[in-house]
């Protein structure tokens, strides 16, 4: 999703919230009051790389471990039902990447998680994303199966 600003934020958080969203990955710099989100229960997570750029392997490490804390270490019913969020700039290039990497992690073909992203948002991935999506190999750390929204 493209990034929430100061005169939407209250808006974000609130539709976030009511679809059950308890982590917000932010990949750009915010430009926003974390305040908005963390009095409606989500916790900002900052993970930062470069516009037009592809993550690391150590973010993709991060990225990774929250999505199966969330959904595969449930540890109690408090975890039932939490969603992730994944914001840059624009919505085109660093957040779909990590969506993704996600995708491609839980299963599925890269080219399909391509496909799929750009269905959702048309003009994401740029050509150094993509090589990076098509050449991505899972990791077998994510097995679980989980619910996956794309704005």
């Amino acid at each position: 999703m493209d990034a929430p600003a100061r005169d939407n934020a209250s808006d974000y958080a609130l539709q976030l919230s009511m679809i059950g969203v308890k982590h917000l990955v932010r990949t750009c710099e915010g430009n926003y009051d974390e305040r908005v989100f963390e009095s409606k229960g989500i916790k900002i997570h900052d993970l930062y790389f470069q516009d037009g750029t592809v993550p690391s392997r150590s973010k993709i490490s991060v990225w990774l471990n929250l999505i199966k804390e969330t959904f595969i270490e449930k540890t109690s019913i408090v975890n039932e039902n939490q969603y992730i969020a994944v914001h840059c700039l624009a919505g085109l290039g660093r957040a779909p990447v990590l969506v993704g990497i996600a995708l491609i992690e839980y299963g599925m073909e890269s080219h399909n998680a391509i496909s799929l992203i750009r269905s959702n948002r048309p003009g994401a991935l740029n050509s150094q994303q993509v090589r990076l999506l098509m050449s991505y190999r899972r990791t077998k750390t994510l097995t679980s199966k989980s619910c996956c929204a794309i704005w």
